[in-house]
C-alpha cells in the first residue's frame, strides 16, 4: 500500500522532468515579448494586413505579458512572437446541405452494403444523409446569423523564439475556424465594411493566438496593458508633479 502515493506520483514527475529548463524558466519569468509578423508574397494590400494583425497581437498580448511596441528596439533577453500567415483568402463557396447529406448518404449506404446489410444500407444512407444535410445547414445558418458577415479564410504557423536558442520555446497552427469562432458580430452598418471586417478577423486570430498562449504558460490576465519602454524613454519623462501643500487650519 506504501508504494500506492509513487506509482500516482510518477506520470507528474515524469512530466516535470521533460519540461525544457528554458521553457520552464520562460514561464515562472517571462520577459518582454516582441512580434513579427509575414504574409504571402503577393498578398494585395500586404502592408496593411501585416499592420493590421500585428498591432491586434500586441495590443492582446499586452494583457498578458510586457510587450516590445513597434519600432522600439527590443532589449536582451527579450522573445519574439514570431507569426506566419500562410494564407488570407476569401472562403470558398460551401458546399450546400443537400449536396453534404447526399454525399454522406451514398458513403454509408455504400459501407452498410460492404458490410453485409444490404437490406437496410438504403435506409442507412437516408437517414445518415439527412442528418449531415441538416447539421451542415445548421452550422452554415450558425455562423452567418452570429456575425453577419462572412469571414475570410486565415491560416498561419505561430511559434515564441529565444535568441541563441535554435528550437521555439513553443510553436503552434491556427486554422481558420478557430479564428472564426474567436470573432465578433459587427453591426448591420459595418458588415459591408472591408476595412471593419478585417480589423475583427485580425482581432480574433489575436485572440486565439494569445489565448493558447496564455493556456500554455500559465499567464493571467492584467489589470492593464503593459509595454516596454527603453531606459532613454524613462529618463526623458517629466517628473512627477508634487502634490499641492495643505492649507493651514485656522
Amino acid at each position: 500500500m506504501r508504494r500506492t502515493p509513487i506509482l500516482l506520483l510518477a506520470p507528474l514527475m515524469l512530466a516535470l522532468a521533460c519540461q525544457r529548463p528554458e521553457v520552464e524558466a520562460f514561464r515562472q519569468h517571462p520577459g518582454p515579448v516582441s512580434v513579427s509578423v509575414s504574409l504571402p508574397a503577393g498578398l494585395a494590400d500586404r502592408e496593411g494586413f501585416q499592420k493590421e494583425y500585428a498591432s491586434a497581437l500586441r495590443a492582446r498580448l499586452a494583457t498578458r505579458v510586457v510587450v516590445v511596441p513597434e519600432g522600439v528596439q527590443p532589449p536582451v533577453g527579450a522573445v519574439e512572437l514570431q507569426v506566419d500567415i500562410r494564407d488570407v483568402s476569401p472562403a470558398p463557396g460551401q458546399p450546400s446541405p443537400t449536396t453534404v447529406g447526399v454525399a454522406v448518404g451514398a458513403t454509408v449506404g455504400a459501407l452498410s452494403a460492404a458490410s453485409g446489410n444490404r437490406g437496410w444500407s438504403v435506409v442507412d444512407g437516408l437517414f445518415w444523409g439527412l442528418w449531415a444535410g441538416s447539421n451542415a445547414a445548421m452550422a452554415q445558418e450558425h455562423t452567418r446569423d452570429r456575425l453577419g458577415y462572412r469571414p475570410q479564410v486565415v491560416r498561419a504557423q505561430v511559434r515564441l523564439v529565444q535568441p541563441g536558442n535554435p528550437e521555439p520555446l513553443w510553436t503552434d497552427a491556427i486554422e481558420p475556424s478557430e479564428v472564426v469562432e474567436a470573432m465578433d458580430p459587427l453591426p448591420p452598418g459595418s458588415r459591408d465594411d472591408d476595412g471593419r471586417i478585417r480589423e475583427e478577423e485580425a482581432k480574433g486570430f489575436a485572440r486565439v493566438v494569445v489565448q493558447k498562449l496564455s493556456s500554455e504558460f500559465h499567464w493571467m490576465r492584467l489589470a492593464e496593458q503593459r509595454f516596454y519602454q527603453e531606459p532613454a524613454a524613462k529618463r526623458d519623462e517629466p517628473p512627477p508633479a508634487k502634490p499641492d501643500p495643505e492649507p493651514k487650519k485656522d
